[in-house]
C-alpha cells in the first residue's frame, strides 16, 4: 500500500513539473508591436490557391507567402501545432480569397499524419496583416542620438 501511494505522489509530481504554464510573451498581433515588417490590416488574401510557403510560425501567428507577397495571419484560440508546423493547408470554403474565419489546416508532419493520431489542427483565422520581410529597422545616427540627448 505504501509503495502505491509513493508511486502516485511521484507520478503527480512529475506530471506537475512537465505541465506548461502560460508564457508572459505577448500573443497575437501584440507580439509584433513596433515591428517595421508589420503593415496595415487587410480583410483578405487573394492568392490563396498559390501560397507557396510559410515562416515565422508561433503559437498563434504565421507568415504566409506567395512569390513576393507576404501576410501575417493570426489565429483565434489555441493552435497547438502551429509553432511546430511542417505543413499548412487552407480551407476557405471554396472562395477565391482567404479571409477571417477561414481555416488553417496545420500538421506537425510534412506528410499529413501526425504521430498523435489526432490528425492536423484546424485553426480559425482571426486577423490578416500585410508583411514586408525586407523592411529593416531604422538605424540611429549620431546626429539623431544628439537630438535625443
Amino acid at each position: 500500500m505504501k509503495m502505491i501511494m509513493i508511486s502516485a505522489i511521484t507520478a503527480t509530481s512529475l506530471l506537475a513539473s512537465c505541465s506548461t504554464t502560460p508564457s508572459d510573451e505577448p500573443r497575437g498581433i501584440k507580439a509584433f508591436e513596433g515591428d517595421v515588417r508589420l503593415g496595415e490590416q487587410t480583410n483578405r488574401i487573394c492568392f490563396g490557391a498559390t501560397i507557396d510557403g510559410f515562416s515565422n510560425a508561433r503559437r498563434d501567428s504565421v507568415v504566409l507567402s506567395s512569390g513576393s507577397k507576404d501576410y501575417l495571419v493570426t489565429v483565434s484560440g489555441a493552435c497547438r501545432s502551429l509553432r511546430y508546423a511542417q505543413a499548412i493547408g487552407i480551407d476557405n470554403r471554396g472562395a477565391g480569397c482567404v479571409s477571417r474565419n477561414d481555416i488553417l489546416i496545420v500538421s506537425e508532419n510534412a506528410f499529413g499524419n501526425d504521430a498523435t493520431g489526432i490528425g492536423p489542427d484546424r485553426c480559425f483565422i482571426d486577423e490578416i496583416y500585410k508583411w514586408d520581410k525586407r523592411a529593416k529597422s531604422k538605424k540611429i545616427s549620431a546626429e539623431t542620438m544628439d537630438e535625443v540627448n
